[in-house]
């Protein structure tokens, strides 16, 4: 590396600390009390992110997964070839004085091209569902976490 690019770099770097600038390190453990059915697959997967030992600043009704499966395609015999998967859920979330925060409905959309066997079909359904919970699950947690630094 030449002097002139590692000055530029030591110049850069005592400006941008001399002006205040850092990273953002606020991070506060979150922890909410979920309401939702006993069979509800993702509100036990919502449990699983959260930190037991923080103290519950929200609370959160989920509801229940609404699954949809659309034909996207067919084969040239006129079976379907491809799928549109969409799993919506709905979310109330509360503060401590039961004030309501948020009332909406998290979805989240995925391709899939079927497979020959009726198992691996049933088999790649099911995981891409999962792979949607995890998504929605992503977005409410950054919604939580930007509710729970007000």
């Amino acid at each position: 590396m030449s002097k002139i690019s590692f000055l530029s770099i030591i110049l850069i770097t005592s400006l941008l600390g001399a002006c205040g600038f850092h990273t953002p390190y606020k991070n506060t453990p979150l922890n909410a009390s979920i309401s939702a059915n006993d069979n509800n697959t993702f509100a036990t997967e919502l449990r699983k992110r959260f930190n037991s030992e923080a103290t519950r600043s929200l609370s959160i009704q989920v509801g229940d997964e609404i699954q949809k499966k659309q034909t996207a395609s067919y084969t040239p015999t006129g079976t379907d070839n491809s799928y549109t998967l969409s799993l919506s859920v709905p979310i109330k979330i509360f503060n401590r004085d039961n004030k309501l925060l948020l009332s909406k409905s998290l979805t989240a959309n995925t391709h899939l091209s079927k497979m020959i066997a009726a198992q691996a079909d049933r088999l790649q359904i099911n995981k891409a569902y999962t792979e949607l919970r995890n998504t929605i699950i992503k977005k409410l947690l950054r919604r939580l976490n930007r509710l729970n630094e007000n």
